[in-house]
């Protein structure tokens, strides 16, 4: 094993010892906390560690703008290694060998239902960095969506959110590439798990799953805005916001939301 640091972050890895390494990627809002989990799990199974490398950067207070272009972050990389937490794509990895031969999943979401998600999540259940301008950016946005409407709160974060999708648009041409939509996922997560493993080549014993599913596999039984797991279930923008600021998004979202598969819900003018 190697002990390497990036920006003062501390991780442990394997000394390039298998064929391929293996990337997951998860919008923010879109289910990728439940996703990284599971795929750790996973790949624990299979004897490979796996590197949060967006939690823990963002656990020490490291902005993600300081590392999501960082040519520097392909330093961690070695053959062997599960890498993931990213909500945002890792744009300084691409010219990286290892990046661009390695299998990758990306799991997406509706861009409106992450909104209200990321509304409720940023107020009430976001874990806040350790210390850092990370810090102060993440008590910035609780104090915002504590002080916001929520149809004010997602239509001023849609930039964000379409910027983001924006950016992970370029995975659809990588042939290396399993896309996820969370509608599809969420409520069928055996099948998630058998699919990741598939592409990335992994076998698991169905006994190591039904260990995963035991603690995977939970819906609330009645929404709670204050909890990290807070409904699940897809389509909350249609109760959450107005149907006007649903057209709204509809038009500031639309090439995203056209690029993923998700349907506009009026015609554009």
């Amino acid at each position: 094993m190697q002990h390497l640091t990036y920006r003062n972050v501390p991780f442990e890895l394997a000394d390039d010892g298998g064929a391929t390494s293996f990337f997951v990627f998860g919008v923010r809002k879109s289910g990728s906390s439940i996703l990284n989990s599971m795929v750790a799990a996973l790949a624990s199974h299979r004897q490979l560690p796996f590197l949060d490398i967006g939690g823990a950067l963002f656990a020490a207070g490291v902005k993600v703008s300081d590392w999501q272009h960082d040519a520097a972050l392909g330093g961690l990389l070695r053959r062997g290694n599960v890498y993931g937490g990213f909500r945002n794509f890792p744009a300084g990895l691409v010219g990286h060998v290892l990046y661009r031969e390695a299998p990758k999943v990306l799991l997406v979401r509706d861009p409106r239902d992450a909104l209200v998600s990321e509304y409720f999540s940023n107020a009430y259940s976001h874990s806040l960095p350790q210390a850092g301008e990370g810090r102060e950016q993440m008590l910035d946005l609780r104090r915002e969506a504590l002080q916001s409407p929520i149809d004010r709160f997602v239509v001023e974060r849609a930039p964000a959110m379409a910027q983001t999708l924006r950016e992970y648009r370029v995975l659809l041409a990588d042939p290396r590439v399993r896309v996820f939509r969370y509608e599809d996922v969420i409520t069928e997560k055996r099948r998630l798990l058998a699919d990741v493993s598939a592409h990335f080549g992994w076998a698991v014993a169905p006994g190591y799953v039904d260990k995963i599913m035991s603690w995977a596999d939970v819906l609330p039984d009645a929404e709670d805005p204050t909890r990290f797991v807070r409904k699940v279930l897809p389509g909350d923008h249609l109760s959450k916001l107005t149907p006007a600021m649903i057209a709204r998004l509809d038009d500031l979202l639309a090439d995203e939301m056209k690029a993923f598969g998700y349907a506009r819900s009026v015609p554009a003018s």
